[in-house]
């Protein structure tokens, strides 16, 4: 007997904002990624601190080296309990913020093994190339 598969999948949610308030711009998604475990989410927000760290002010810098190498440990453990966490940075007039939160997918369908209709043999793309 086949078990029924949940159409829910539980994973993370991760984004990255910017704020610039003296101009009264609202916060701007620079990148987001949606991931399967903690230690992903955790591992792309050091990632992408590591990369922005040696352009960052004095004091947002050690706020940032201070996460990489111990507050991320508190971040893994708290998306693990299922809370959400936050990392901000003040660099200036702009704070950049980027949070992951536990969230639940809904499971899609593949295409995967399935027999296409014929007119998606005609389809050209926009590169000009048939996909």
């Amino acid at each position: 007997m086949n078990r029924p598969t949940s159409v829910l999948l539980r994973g993370y949610r991760c984004e990255c904002h910017t704020s610039h308030p003296t101009n009264g711009d609202a916060a701007a998604l620079l990148g987001s990624v949606d991931v399967e475990t903690a230690p992903q989410a955790v591992r792309w927000i050091r990632v992408a601190l590591r990369t922005l760290s040696p352009a960052l002010n004095s004091e947002a810098f050690e706020e940032a080296w201070q996460w990489l190498s111990e507050d991320h440990h508190d971040a893994l453990q708290a998306l693990v309990q299922g809370e959400p966490i936050t990392l901000t940075l003040q660099q200036g007039p702009t704070t950049i913020q980027w949070s992951a939160r536990p969230v639940q997918f809904l499971r899609l369908t593949t295409r995967h093994g399935i027999n296409l209709p014929a007119c998606t043999q005609e389809y050209i793309g926009p590169a000009g190339q048939r996909e």
